[in-house]
């Protein structure tokens, strides 16, 4: 992690050098330096290792997501059962089709309204980890031994500070389109059937932590 920050860090100076304050007037920063640096060689090589780098998160979720989809259906009930079916090679074929149709309905958006939906997703799940961790820590759910958090909450309060700060750099359109999610998401929990073997496992191994 110290690695990559210093690496990005490093290239967003180099970008600000070479643009300078005009560095706001693009969406794509540092293509643009390396077109205004080195020509237009320099820009469609770093537009295509961006779209190498998205295209391998993409192909990465179309693997995971009906899968997910699918354990939500069929091991933890908080989906409808039959949206877990599979066929005859084990694959979740109605998540499949349920994941293909919401992804080609967000492809007739532009490309970077979708980048954006990554990051948004990302953040998404970032903050209620860093939620979590604050939690862990406050009850001691997580064993001695194993969970150190040093400065108690000091890194998850700045790392949630930053998360927020992050939010203001979406556009409107893509936090709207989280709004709505989320609250389709917080409408469906309150029709969910709780997994009752799931959550008396989850418990006992909550107490076999607070017994230790």
């Amino acid at each position: 992690m110290i690695s990559v920050t210093i690496l990005y860090s490093l290239m967003m100076l180099v970008a600000i050098g070479i643009l300078g304050t005009s560095m706001v007037k693009y969406s794509t920063p540092i293509a643009n330096a390396f077109n205004a640096g080195v020509g237009k060689w320099g820009y469609i090589l770093v537009i295509a290792g961006m779209l190498i780098s998205i295209f391998g998160v993409a192909f990465t979720a179309s693997f995971n997501t009906p899968s997910l989809i699918a354990s939500l259906a069929s091991e933890h009930a908080m989906l409808p059962k039959w949206i877990g079916k599979k066929n005859l090679h084990d694959a979740p074929w109605v998540a499949i089709i349920f994941t293909a149709v919401i992804s080609l309905l967000l492809v007739t958006q532009s490309y970077l309204f979708l980048v954006s939906c990554i990051v948004l997703a990302s953040f998404i799940q970032y903050v209620p980890s860093i939620l979590a961790v604050i939690k862990f820590k406050h009850t001691n759910e997580f064993p001695n031994h194993g969970f150190k958090l040093p400065g108690k909450y000091i890194i998850p309060a700045l790392a949630l500070l930053i998360s927020c700060y992050m939010v203001t750099n979406f556009t409107i359109k893509t936090i709207t389109v989280g709004v709505i999610v989320a609250v389709l998401a917080a409408v469906s929990y309150f029709f969910i059937e709780r997994d009752e073997k799931h959550e008396a496992r989850h418990q006992a191994k909550l107490q076999a932590m607070k017994q230790r």
